[in-house]
């Protein structure tokens, strides 16, 4: 359910991060969204509903924040997919490549387009140019920075916004 052309790395003191193995395309599919649905948020979890979260599996879990995404979500499940699954796990969406990844980048998304509220807010360490500096959600975004996601925002972010 996910590239081979991805790996999860030890970057720092047991920090582990999602890279590409290889260069990848954009609009290359990268892994899918699944694992365990909690109504209880954590600093792992992603927002898929109101109060619907999931703990995700493979390699979404090792992918970090940026404000300069190299990914998106397909907020759709991929067709002819069929994994076997616990009870209390379902997939939900799926990621591609925003834009060209060179092999040995991290593959990161924004959490902003997925996160109304996060669990925990933290500093942002992404470089970009446009950097937020400390993460929280799209919440608490300006409305100018909601504005710049808004065709990157997940059903449930969308539908909380507007």
């Amino acid at each position: 359910m996910h590239s081979k052309r991805l790996a999860v790395v030890e970057v720092a003191n047991n920090f582990l991060s999602c890279r590409a193995k290889e260069d990848i395309k954009e609009g290359s599919f990268l892994t899918d969204l699944w694992g365990r649905v909690s109504e209880k948020a954590t600093r792992y979890t992603v927002q898929v509903g109101k109060n619907k979260h999931v703990d995700p599996e493979g390699m979404i879990r090792y992918m970090n924040h940026s404000c300069d995404s190299k990914t998106k979500f397909i907020y759709k499940k991929r067709k002819d997919i069929h994994p076997i699954l616990a009870d209390d796990q379902d997939v939900f969406w799926y990621m591609v490549a925003a834009r060209d990844i060179k092999r040995g980048e991290d593959i990161t998304f924004d959490y902003n387009v997925t996160e109304y509220e996060v669990a925990e807010r933290f500093r942002c360490n992404c470089g970009a140019v446009k950097c937020l500096g400390e993460i929280r959600g799209f919440k608490f975004l300006t409305p100018e920075q909601q504005k710049l996601r808004e065709k990157e925002l997940s059903p449930i972010l969308s539908e909380l916004w507007h």
